[in-house]
């Protein structure tokens, strides 16, 4: 049974959706019995860059690191990915959301990435605080519109219990409840100039590697998004021996030797397309 204090604190906060200070209300609310350290929400619409919402970052790495994210390594997110292909609301680990190469891999090397055992799913964006443990919780604003709320808490403070999941679950409702109220009035504001004016990397998988036969980019692809060669066998239905081969050619045309050489290609062709739009 909720206290009246907290019934008031839930009315307050759905009653702020169409307040500039929203987000940093919703912030404080599932704070509340829960320890999180660092929390950001951002929007996907389809395939465009993230709509930033909020951080709490309080240095200006991390800040940087924020708009790198926003500008390019998003691309490469486990749960923009998923978001892709239809995510339903819920709370999520991100390793749960990962695909199996993302610990293993030798892919995020160097550019604009940093390996680390340390993460989840083995990078970080440059500038991003390191050596958090990430929970993202799902909100579904429809038509393959997908508000994410992450949730970090440092590893070497214990991460996030199963107890944190379970309570981040209760609360779903009212989050659900409270973000649709806020994005129905400020999801259909026209985008400010910052926003128009942000690079981004709109279609970075769409336009790259276009000399590549259509199984060469579906390879390609499916490696810069953390595969391994079995799982892209498995979700391709070919054999291993025949994705080998796709990735060899694939890496002759591109004149690479390396999945951290691929990266950095696919992240330089980003960064050219942003700055072309």
């Amino acid at each position: 049974m909720l206290h009246t204090a907290e019934y008031k604190q839930i009315g307050e906060l759905i009653a702020s959706s169409r307040e500039t200070d929203f987000c940093a209300r919703l912030a404080d609310w599932i704070r509340t019995d829960a320890a999180v350290d660092t929390l950001t929400m951002v929007v996907y619409r389809g395939s465009e860059p993230p709509i930033h919402l909020y951080d709490d970052f309080r240095n200006e790495t991390a800040r940087a690191g924020m708009m790198t994210y926003l500008t390019s390594t998003y691309v490469l997110n486990a749960f923009f990915q998923r978001h892709r292909t239809g995510l339903p609301s819920g709370v999520y680990r991100i390793r749960d959301l990962a695909p199996d190469a993302y610990l293993q891999s030798e892919l995020y090397k160097g550019y604009e990435v940093v390996l680390s055992e340390r993460e989840e799913i083995g990078y970080v964006t440059e500038g991003w605080p390191q050596g958090l443990e990430e929970i993202d919780i799902a909100v579904s604003l429809g038509n393959l519109v997908t508000a994410e709320i992450g949730l970090y808490r440092a590893t070497d403070r214990g991460g996030f219990a199963d107890e944190a999941i379970r309570l981040f679950e209760a609360k779903m409702p009212v989050i659900e409840a409270a973000f649709h109220a806020y994005w129905s009035y400020s999801g259909s504001r026209p985008a400010s100039e910052e926003e128009v004016r942000r690079p981004n990397a709109r279609m970075g998988f769409e336009t790259f590697g276009t000399c590549l036969t259509s199984r060469e980019r579906e390879v390609v692809t499916m490696i810069l998004r953390g595969h391994s060669s079995e799982s892209i066998s498995y979700n391709l239905g070919i054999s291993i021996t025949t994705v080998k081969t796709h990735r060899k050619r694939a890496y002759e045309k591109l004149n690479i030797s390396t999945q951290a050489e691929l990266l950095s290609l696919f992240l330089d062709h980003v960064q050219t397309e942003a700055a072309q739009q």
